[in-house]
């Protein structure tokens, strides 16, 4: 047997072997405690500050995301009021470690790549382009950053660009600076109606991250579920899409307006000239079919143009619906329908003017004035505030304040447009009551008074105003939603309203009325009116002066049978043009409804005749003109040889008949006759063909600088004269 030699462990070696194994074990302990936390994270959904789920799934659906195309927005004779298209947000990537890229194929650097090399060049070009001062510019760049944009408490210089500054800044070839494009929102027409079509936002979607246009006013807004269509969905087994679990995409609907492009255009030039010389706080006019409550023009100041960023947030509201004010004397009308449908107006009864008190409280005609006794009629004609207190006690508050709630105040209209106001009114006491008659102590919106003098001007019939013609799906033309009129109340009888139009007469007629400004006779007409003056309330207090006032007017023509019904108003002018406000405020108001009564006729008659568009693709530019003549419609051709390959209008749709539509062909354009068109049809052939057009005055076209059948190309100038019709 051999012996077995046993070795004694040496102490030291021991002792570094148990610490080291210690350590070790803690180490291991350690990392694996780590990635348990890690994982604990990880499953947690958060890492480094960022949400891993959100982040996966957003990443995960944006690839899936199918974006729908918005609808856009016409007026009621086809002409876009809001379009799609592209913009940009810059950025500069200031990192050294970003190197420039060479296109395998040219040997070029691809434009953008790569990091800011030359940070005074870069911040001088586009200096030029965007929104921001060279040395602003430079500060960003300066900046110790992976990559910055150019955004200031003043300006959002680098977000939002056009597709022109797009290009031009592409064109500088700058190192480092690249963009990320984005759907928004053009409006072709700057600010028109801009109040009433609205603008837009942008959202980000929380689920998938991406950016989505919202309308947040006009008919952006209150249309926006149907102008938006809903997004689709691809849904994967693998590399294969599953056809059955995907959603398909559904585009937004196209929004067809009221308005009548040309009367909006005569409205808008007209109002133009009457802010800029009254320097007005505010103004808002408003035309609408009287039978139809179609509103056909209407617009606002101070407006904006929604296509610049940003839209100051203080001229938001649409006064239209919203801002309600005490419209004063214009409210008698109402008061006097419903006094003559109770039995209390006696017209040729008697009364003292000037000064009336109410339980202490003082009711005076404007300026005080003392006009000695007067018949209630010619009270009304005079606008005697002391007459129609007087009346309101005669009828009695209870019933005042029933005939109120009947023609539809303190309440929405409901006409289309998002919040808005039902407005107020002070009636505790029996002074309330009575300012309340001659329109102070309550407040209204523009579209509560037209609703309300629809009853008037229709025997008693109470129309809805609206603002939507027709929604129309634009993949197959089809008219998914038509806009109609909706009658909302009877508040009075027809004999009421008849007997309320003859005594408007006078208002017009008389040479004491105080609508005298706005007789339409010498041109062929007989229209009844109603002046307003309101005081404007601060802190509780009315303000005193005819610079603190809400000068207003409403007018039904012709005053027999009324097509239309205006209203309009100025709030606190600062400057008095002519010799009353009524005179600057018949200088919107004549060719206005001139333009609308002369062309009356015609205009119904297209509005009752639709007609479907006939697909002239592929025709003889002679065989789509004979066509699109026999269906109704008038043509514009872009080009001379060779088949039409495309057209305005899509096929198959229904449309209004006489209405533009452009075809296009190949070669050169020739110049048509645009006598009698509207300012906007000579605008979509200009957009067309790219000639450059200016004009002059309002209306139709009555002349242009270029003849009939001339070449007409890009740049060429062509001037135009409009003239409205007598």
């Amino acid at each position: 047997m051999k012996n077995i030699v046993r070795r004694i462990p040496n102490k030291k070696v021991t002792k570094n072997a148990k610490i080291f194994g210690v350590i070790l074990l803690g180490a291991i302990v350690l990392v694996t405690l780590g990635l348990g936390v890690r994982l604990f994270i990880i499953a947690s959904g958060s890492v480094d500050g960022h949400n891993l789920n959100d982040a996966t799934r957003r990443a995960f659906m944006a690839n899936q995301i199918v974006p729908a195309s918005r609808g856009k927005i016409y007026d009621a004779n086809g002409q876009v009021l809001a379009d799609n298209t592209t913009v940009y947000d810059m950025y500069a990537v200031l990192d050294k470690k970003v190197a420039r890229v060479k296109d395998t194929k040219t040997g070029k650097y691809i434009n953008g790549s790569g990091h800011v090399i030359d940070k005074e060049l870069t911040a001088e070009k586009l200096s030029k382009v965007i929104n921001m001062d060279q040395k602003e510019i430079l500060d960003r760049l300066e900046t110790k950053a992976y990559q910055v944009e150019f955004i200031s408490k003043k300006t959002q210089a680098s977000r939002n660009l056009s597709i022109d500054q797009y290009k031009k800044i592409r064109a500088l070839d700058l190192p480092g600076i690249n963009f990320t494009p984005r759907p928004s929102r053009v409006y072709p027409n700057d600010s028109m109606a801009s109040h009433l079509i609205g603008a837009m936002t942008t959202d980000d979607d929380q689920k998938t991250g991406q950016s989505k246009q919202v309308g947040f006013m006009g008919i952006e807004a209150s249309e926006n579920k149907t102008l938006a269509g809903k997004d689709g969905i691809k849904k994967y087994d693998g590399q294969v899409e599953n056809i059955q679990d995907s959603t398909t995409v559904e585009n937004g609907n196209d929004v067809y307006l009221t308005l009548d492009d040309s009367l909006q255009n005569t409205l808008e030039t007209r109002m133009d000239t009457l802010f800029k010389s009254t320097q007005a706080k505010a103004t808002v006019g408003v035309l609408m079919e009287a039978k139809t409550g179609r509103i056909v023009a209407a617009t606002q100041r101070p407006n904006f143009n929604p296509n610049s960023k940003p839209i100051n947030p203080e001229i938001w509201s649409n006064l239209l619906s919203q801002g309600a004010f005490e419209p004063g004397s214009t409210m008698k009308g109402i008061t006097l329908a419903a006094a003559i449908d109770t039995g209390n107006w006696h017209p040729e009864d008697t009364y003292q003017s000037g000064t009336l008190l109410i339980d202490g409280k003082k009711v005076v005609d404007a300026f005080g004035q003392d006009q000695g006794m007067l018949t209630y009629r010619e009270g009304f004609w005079r606008s005697s505030n002391v007459a129609f207190a007087r009346t309101e006690q005669q009828m009695g508050s209870a019933t005042w304040r029933k005939y109120l709630e009947k023609f539809g105040f303190l309440q929405s209209t409901n006409s289309g447009l998002n919040e808005e106001e039902p407005g107020i009114i002070s009636f505790n006491y029996p002074i309330d009551q009575a300012n309340t008659a001659y329109g102070q102590g309550i407040s209204v919106t523009p579209l509560q008074m037209i609703q309300a003098f629809s009853a008037i001007a229709n025997d008693g019939r109470e129309v809805k105003p609206y603002f939507v013609d027709k929604v129309v799906n634009p993949a197959n033309g089809a008219i998914v939603q038509q806009g109609k009129t909706e009658n909302v109340a009877r508040p009075i009888k027809a004999s009421t309203a008849q007997q309320v139009r003859k005594d408007m007469i006078d208002v017009v007629n008389q040479e004491t009325g105080t609508a005298k400004e706005f007789d339409l006779r010498p041109f062929g007409y007989q229209i009844a009116a109603k002046t307003g003056t309101a005081q404007v309330s601060e802190k509780g207090q009315y303000l005193q002066g005819l610079n603190n006032a809400i000068h207003s007017v409403m007018v039904l023509a012709p005053e027999k049978n009324p097509k239309y019904i205006f209203y309009m108003a100025v709030k606190q002018p600062k400057v008095f043009p002519d010799p009353t406000i009524q005179t600057t405020m018949n200088k919107v108001f004549q060719p206005l409804m001139l333009q609308a009564l002369n062309n009356s006729d015609s205009a119904v008659k297209s509005k009752t005749t639709k007609q479907t568009v006939p697909n002239v693709v592929g025709k003889s530019i002679k065989d789509a003109t004979q066509v699109l003549a026999k269906a109704g419609f008038r043509t514009a051709v872009i080009g001379s040889t060779g088949k039409i390959s495309s057209q305005s209008l899509l096929p198959d749709q229904k449309s209004l008949t006489n209405q533009l539509i452009i075809i296009k062909a190949k070669g050169n354009t020739h110049l048509p006759d645009m006598t009698g068109w509207s300012l906007t049809d000579a605008q979509s052939v200009a957009k067309e063909v790219g000639f450059k057009l200016t004009w002059s005055g309002s209306g139709f076209i009555s002349g242009q600088t270029v003849a009939k059948d001339q070449l007409v190309v890009k740049n060429t100038p062509v001037g135009i004269t409009l003239k409205e019709k007598k």
